[in-house]
């Protein structure tokens, strides 16, 4: 789908443009290359192009978008380089926000946890395999009640997702990941937080080397 395939509210800011966006470049329905032209933006949202111009900044600071000089914005292509810099930004993040949220974690947020995993078991395709996967993070970063780091968080793992698209189209999500999610989800029930943060990085980091070393062998 194409950015005139929907059609957003009137008078959206800056930030839902923006999200819109990026939601579209991490599912594939924007594809590596292709042009965020703001004529079509603007008139999709019914906009002038002044918070399309934001928006497209903001895609470009954060590596989803990339500007070439009397040409337009494109959506950026992907590179092992890019999706190791991500792998490294949630390494740093994510730890962290498991310490701050298993003190705060509820039995209601553990069962939401574990009925998550079992609905990624039952999941028919990889767009809703690591929806749920988010969701699932989400769960357990959720109580921290840092919703900044949580945000950048998820627009890091968004980014990555066209990343597991792409490396992920001829390989079955992962069953060590399913593994994973089951010992985090432990681990938290009990507590264990030193565990919880050494495990989740673990977990992050083979994650993102399997999309580099896929990318890298491309780029060979």
């Amino acid at each position: 789908m194409n950015v005139a395939g929907r059609v957003a509210a009137p008078l959206a800011s800056t930030e839902v443009i923006a999200n819109t966006l990026r939601e579209e470049i991490s599912l594939g329905e924007l594809h590596a290359g292709a042009p965020l032209k703001q004529d079509e933006i603007a008139a999709r949202f019914s906009v002038s192009h002044t918070p399309v111009r934001e928006a497209l900044k903001l895609l470009v600071a954060e590596g989803w978008a990339v500007l070439h000089h009397n040409r337009g914005v494109f959506v950026a292509g992907l590179s092992s380089k890019v999706a190791n810099e991500l792998t490294e930004y949630r390494c740093i993040l994510e730890p962290q926000m498991v310490k701050w949220s298993v003190p705060n974690l509820s039995t209601r947020d553990i069962s939401k946890g574990r009925e998550i995993i079992r609905r990624i078991d039952y999941a028919h395709n990889l767009s809703e395999r690591l929806r749920l996967a988010t969701q699932f993070h989400n769960t357990i970063y959720g109580p921290a009640d840092r919703p900044f780091f949580l945000a950048e968080i998820n627009k890091a793992r968004s980014n990555l997702n066209r990343y597991w698209r792409l490396a992920w189209q001829s390989v079955e999500f992962p069953p060590s990941t399913q593994k994973e999610h089951v010992a985090i989800i432990d681990l938290c029930e009990a507590g264990e937080t030193e565990k919880l943060a050494v495990l989740i990085e673990t977990h992050v980091r083979q994650s993102g080397e399997m999309v580099i070393r896929y990318l890298r062998q491309g780029e060979e």
